[in-house]
């Protein structure tokens, strides 16, 4: 189960606190060592993601990742994001773009970051993504069991 909140210009820090204030969760926030946030001595799980005007922030009860990005595709981003199997599928800068969203969620799950490498991370291989579409923005949810 889980539960997604998106706001227009606000930040990171911002959204949590409110979130976490309106949900009367007083806990510490500690970070692992790739910077992952996590409560302290509470099972429920966050994350959080920014682009443009957008902050997207996932609460859930077991471990999970998300990641929002503007449809768009950098240049030189296929040489750093994706596999030779999957350059061959993206057709457009959408389809860069989910896949782009969907790299990142997984690794933010993993709790390791883009320091795992986005090459690295193979999304035909990888099912239990919500991908959402929000103006010209993907929002992409990796977790397992999301409902």
């Amino acid at each position: 189960m889980y539960k997604l909140y998106l706001e227009k210009n606000i930040s990171s820090k911002d959204l949590l606190k409110k979130v976490l204030e309106e949900n009367d969760i007083q806990d510490k926030i500690i970070y692992n060592e790739y910077g992952k946030p996590y409560l302290e001595n509470n099972p429920l799980y966050f994350n959080i993601s920014h682009s443009g005007i957008y902050t997207a922030l996932v609460i859930s009860d077991a471990e999970v990742g998300i990641d929002i990005e503007k449809i768009h595709m950098p240049k030189n981003a296929l040489l750093h994001v994706c596999n030779e199997e999957e350059k061959r599928l993206i057709k457009s800068v959408e389809d860069f773009t989910i896949m782009w969203v969907k790299k990142e969620s997984y690794v933010k799950y993993l709790g390791i970051g883009i320091s795992y490498g986005l090459k690295n991370v193979d999304t035909t291989k990888i099912k239990d993504f919500v991908l959402k579409k929000v103006g010209n923005y993907y929002i992409s949810i990796y977790g397992k069991n999301l409902k």
